[in-house]
């Protein structure tokens, strides 16, 4: 329920943002030069960034979840370094943070951010190509890799076009569509969108890219949906009454679920090598248990 409520208000927050102007070309150049540089974190440091940068104004709910925002308008986009380490990421023309804490011992636990593909709000194809290639450089050199789900069949690499024709999700990161396929496979989706699941330092990332809009000049307007999760959270979140349990209980629970999931997955691999899929053998999930204990 609060995930719907929280995807539902960032859509009406986003379309407000975007509706508030139609930058010139002077205006866009600006765009790059006004963009408000932020740093932000997971955990307990990401609740000291939200209190620095938006005063410590915090929307908390009776369920216990706590929300806390950053809102940009044209031509002060934010510039956002998502700090992770290693896996540090960049992510520029931003309109809008939430930070959601589930748990009040846990700190910031989730990270949605909503952002332009391109500097300027409408771009010609070209420019919306290399921007594509620029954001899908930063990902790959900050180590981000593909993340299945432990249930979740491991489609290989090699049919990466292939699934992502049947599905919008994209299995190899790695690699970055030529100027051709880019066109096809936006074109030829029904949603005009892709998205990725990576991996990196304990933080789950989902990434939405979606064609919004097209004008009368043929320019096109692509937005972006950044969803950074605690892969503590998220695993804890997916065993029921996980906060009522002993550490012992939980552990036993963590196991018991990895084992039903394997079961699940080969039988999902079964399906999709009956398909024609290739499994990708090679793949072994991250271990996660360090950061969910």
């Amino acid at each position: 329920m609060m995930a719907k409520f929280r995807q539902y208000f960032l859509i009406l927050i986003f379309g407000l943002l975007l509706s508030a102007c139609q930058p010139t070309s002077e205006h866009n150049e600006n765009l790059t030069m006004n963009q408000q540089a932020y740093t932000l974190h997971m955990g307990e440091k990401g609740i000291q960034d939200f209190s620095k940068y938006s005063d410590g104004n915090v929307d908390n709910h009776p369920a216990g979840v706590s929300f806390r925002e950053l809102q940009f308008s044209p031509p002060n986009l934010g510039k956002l370094t998502i700090e992770n380490g290693s896996n540090s990421l960049l992510i520029e023309h931003a309109f809008s943070v939430l930070g959601t804490q589930y748990d009040k011992n846990e700190g910031i636990q989730v990270l949605d951010i909503d952002a332009g593909l391109t500097k300027e709000e409408f771009a010609t194809p070209e420019q919306v190509y290399q921007s594509y290639v620029a954001l899908m450089k930063r990902i790959n050199q900050a180590g981000w890799k593909n993340y299945f789900f432990t249930d979740a069949p491991r489609i290989a690499k090699e049919d990466n076009i292939k699934h992502l024709s049947k599905s919008r999700d994209v299995i190899d990161p790695s690699y970055i569509f030529s100027f051709e396929e880019w066109k096809n496979i936006i074109n030829n989706s029904p949603t005009k969108s892709l998205g990725y699941r990576l991996y990196a330092n304990g933080v789950i990332l989902d990434i939405s890219l979606k064609r919004t809009a097209k004008n009368e000049r043929n320019e096109e307007q692509y937005m972006l949906r950044f969803s950074f999760q605690s892969v503590r959270y998220n695993e804890r979140d997916s065993i029921p009454d996980s906060d009522k349990m002993t550490p012992s209980e939980f552990e036993q629970a963590f196991k018991k679920r990895l084992i039903e999931n394997k079961k699940y997955r080969e039988k999902e691999e079964r399906k999709a090598k009956a398909e024609g899929y290739h499994i990708d053998e090679e793949y072994t999930d991250p271990d996660v248990w360090s950061y969910v204990k």
